[in-house]
């Protein structure tokens, strides 16, 4: 395909970039300081640990300890909420990587110019944030997912090859916002049931 493709990828790791950040900053800011009465600059503080080495390591599995470790003693959480929420959130919660099969599907799909009507992009969404679900909480675990998700649309699965090249890419974002999301939950459960509220954050 030539230097083609190679624009088409980098759109592709620009466009998922730019909706982990939305994600991160609208969703999670918005989720902080409504449901739990944080400040965002006082959540992404107390999780950025968490958040780099998700970022660095691409397992939410790894990373687990040191959620845990920062939500109770960065962020005050819990402990006993903490321990049950985070590890079912490090095997439940892949909103990242929901998005980013999202942008997997658009991407293939505009390049073999197939054409996707609203009902079948609805119908992509549940079923990325269903399978995501079952994604393993390890390095490229998303590689083989992506080309099931792919075949359940009824989408080419040839593109796989060059997108598992860089893959680890999208795997380093889309970690880091499933481990951020994971922190935010635990914090929002804990503060429902009285447990916990802002104030208690370093």
């Amino acid at each position: 395909q030539g230097s083609e493709i190679l624009v088409s990828l980098l759109l592709v790791i620009v466009c998922a970039y730019l909706g982990y950040i939305v994600h991160a900053v609208v969703v999670y800011s918005l989720s902080a300081k409504v449901f739990v009465g944080m400040s965002p600059v006082k959540f992404f503080k107390g999780a950025f640990a968490a958040m780099i080495f998700a970022f660095t390591s691409t397992s939410s599995a790894a990373t687990l300890p040191t959620t845990i470790n920062v939500s109770m003693e960065d962020l005050g959480a819990p402990e006993g909420v903490s321990k049950f929420t985070l590890p079912l959130g490090c095997t439940i919660n892949m909103c990242g990587g929901a998005c980013s099969f999202c942008c997997l599907a658009v991407f293939v799909s505009d390049f073999y110019s197939i054409n996707l009507p609203l009902g079948t992009i609805i119908f992509l969404v549940l079923v990325a944030t269903l399978l995501n679900m079952a994604a393993p909480g390890i390095p490229g675990g998303g590689v083989v997912l992506g080309a099931s998700f792919l075949s359940i649309l009824g989408l080419p699965i040839d593109l796989m090859g060059p997108i598992s090249g860089f893959y680890r890419l999208l795997d380093m974002a889309f970690t880091t916002i499933n481990v951020e999301g994971d922190v935010a939950a635990n914090l929002m459960i804990a503060k429902s049931i009285g447990e916990y509220d802002g104030s208690m954050a370093k």
